[in-house]
């Protein structure tokens, strides 16, 4: 197969992961969550009072999913760029999976910290809102993949500098 073949098969969906055509990015399946990680969305997550219960997991998914592209975007000086090679370069699959994965396990276990206030009024405390919601809203796992050098491309997710554009024709063309 060559490259051009192997392209356009990506991005794809299994039982692990979609890939939201609008949103721009992996979502994990619940399926998947079950299947991969042993975890049962639909008994943890407690729906009481939510107004439609039957997509909680979906949507608690793509929070995870919003939560993991935006850290990666946060600094980058190409946020398409970044958008086309987590859609398109084949070895960046596992690695988005595994963020994924990481992500949802700590907003488990944590609750999501990007949607805290900071403030305790029980106890009259304020929180910076600032060292709240910036790296304690990211798993470590989330942070060490997104450091390690991408394999044939030569930097990492989080690489700050000037990346290439996105190939002429292929802007949100297939992804």
């Amino acid at each position: 197969m060559n490259e051009q073949q192997t392209l356009s098969r990506f991005p794809y969906d299994d039982e692990i992961m979609k890939y939201d055509y609008n949103a721009h990015r992996y979502v994990l399946t619940e399926q998947g969550v079950l299947t991969e990680l042993g975890e049962n969305l639909g008994i943890i997550l407690n729906a009481t009072g939510d107004a439609n219960s039957s997509t909680l997991a979906e949507r608690i998914l793509k929070r995870v999913s919003h939560t993991v592209y935006m850290y990666l975007f946060r600094d980058s000086q190409g946020e398409a760029w970044l958008e086309y090679i987590l859609a398109k370069h084949p070895p960046l699959r596992d690695r988005v999976k595994e963020m994924l994965q990481a992500q949802l396990l700590y907003m488990l276990m944590n609750g999501d910290i990007g949607l805290y206030s900071g403030v305790n009024v029980a106890k009259g405390q304020i929180m910076d809102i600032d060292k709240l919601r910036d790296r304690a809203r990211i798993a470590p796992e989330v942070e060490d993949i997104a450091l390690q050098t991408i394999p044939g491309l030569g930097y990492c997710l989080k690489y700050v500098g000037a990346l290439p554009c996105v190939p002429y024709g292929c802007y949100h063309e297939g992804y």
